[in-house]
């Protein structure tokens, strides 16, 4: 009975079936199960609490993890029912309650049922989960002892983290901290949901933004560009001469048309229509531990939001780049659909990617920045240059232009800026005196 669950919820995973035709097969087998071992389904009571209706009934003592009674809620009697009978079924399948007495036990609990999430974003939860909860204290607190204090000591700790990192105390970012506190926080309102307990405090505790570890987003820049001349001239003159650098066309490429790296991994030639200056964005190259299975996984999924699925209008210059990344395909005998692949043909991996464009930017004389550097660059030349934001914003896959000047539009230091900003304060200085100058000979005429 239990592979026939676990058929049903893949066949919910691969789209097969609703999750609704599932969850009716799923209880029907349950309730086999529990009718077979001669269990009875016990009476279920209707009680008003805040003026609703809340239907109940019991889990035995001698079936219970803690060896006490525990009270199954719904909001109506078909609900009731349906958690009574997932929990005798659990009990008779694992010997064990179905309650999680802990935090970490409710994490776990939780990210074991969490289906309706990409295995990339499940991955994401573990990571988390074991690298800043799993071992802490608070992952021991009892989940129906937890109270607001609780919460904001939790969310303190967190922020309060540090480890030694190349001879440096550093702490997690803003990002990270909303997103363990997000978990914690979607776990609570499962638990709440399963009345395991009564309410979820997490949901109301902020966060201290200003404590947080802003390292990396102050390190976080754009190519100036002096920079991008260079990085462009340094990627045809060595592959033009030293049959050196493959991959630094794909840098510039990235550079001159915005993708995520995920997405630019991606793509096949026929995303690229060279005739009409498109790329069709459909999809993005993704790199995770599938911890359920504890293997490294590499796969084709969706772009991150519905806004990144987008056709990008492509300049003169991107379309150059991307025909120059096929011209040396073919000038190393490269038989591919993939824009971005080894030397085999294959889809190539994003972190290998990355390292080849640490090398490059070393060798080229250019401070080296993560591949997301592209897509900072991309934004900021085009908002430097007056293209409007809200263009920019499409191009990159935002829904909203607040993210785009927020967390991609980067001040970059260049002498051509620098030299537009003296020429700018030199006027102003000068002004008041011309119009000295201008006042005080037009006064002399006056006499």
């Amino acid at each position: 009975m239990r592979n026939k669950i676990a058929e049903l919820k893949e066949m919910v995973r691969d789209d097969i079936i609703t999750s609704d035709i599932a969850e009716q097969a799923i209880v029907k087998i349950q309730e086999t199960v529990i009718m077979e071992k001669g269990i009875t389904m016990p009476t279920i009571t209707a009680h008003t609490r805040k003026n609703r209706i809340q239907y109940t009934c019991m889990m035995p003592a001698n079936l219970s993890r803690d060896g006490k009674r525990h009270q199954i809620t719904g909001s109506t009697e078909e609900e009731c029912k349906k958690k009574w009978t997932a929990a005798m079924y659990n009990v008779i399948e694992n010997g064990t309650s179905s309650i999680p007495v802990t935090l970490g036990e409710l994490m776990e609990e939780w990210m074991s049922k969490k289906r309706d999430v990409k295995k990339q974003t499940l991955a994401g939860y573990h990571s988390h989960y074991e690298n800043h909860i799993k071992n802490k204290e608070f992952a021991k607190l009892k989940i129906k002892e937890i109270k607001l204090q609780d919460c904001k000591d939790i969310i303190a700790d967190v922020v309060n983290f540090r480890e030694k990192r190349d001879d440096r105390e550093v702490g997690l970012g803003y990002n990270t901290v909303r997103h363990i506190k997000s978990e914690i926080s979607m776990a609570l309102d499962y638990a709440v949901a399963n009345d395991y307990i009564r309410a979820n405090y997490m949901s109301t505790v902020k966060i201290n933004q200003g404590l947080c570890d802003n390292t990396r987003a102050r390190e976080s820049k754009a190519w100036s560009d002096e920079e991008l001349q260079q990085l462009c001239k340094a990627a045809i003159n060595e592959w033009d001469v030293n049959k050196k650098y493959r991959y630094s066309a794909v840098l510039i490429a990235m550079t001159f048309t915005g993708c995520r790296a995920g997405e630019f991994c991606a793509l096949e030639w026929s995303d690229f229509d060279a005739k009409n200056k498109t790329l069709s964005i459909t999809k993005n190259l993704t790199s995770y531990r599938d911890y359920e299975e504890d293997v490294h996984v590499q796969a084709l999924s969706t772009p991150k939001t519905a806004d990144s699925v987008r056709k990008i209008q492509l300049t003169d210059a991107a379309v150059w780049w991307l025909r120059e990344i096929r011209r040396r395909q073919v000038e190393c005998g490269i038989l591919t659909n993939h824009i971005v692949s080894t030397r085999t043909g294959k889809i190539a991996n994003q972190r290998d990617v990355d390292m080849r464009f640490k090398i490059f930017c070393k060798a080229a004389g250019v401070e080296y920045n993560p591949s997301h550097a592209c897509r900072r660059s991309y934004a900021s030349v085009l908002i430097d240059g007056g293209v409007p934001v809200a263009e920019v914003s499409r191009d990159l896959g935002h829904k909203k232009t607040t993210t785009t000047l927020n967390s991609y539009y980067k001040p970059r230091t260049s002498g051509t800026m620098t030299s537009k900003k003296n020429n700018v304060f030199v006027t102003a200085i000068a002004a008041p005196q011309v119009t000295a100058v201008t006042a005080a000979g037009s006064m002399s005429r006056t006499r």
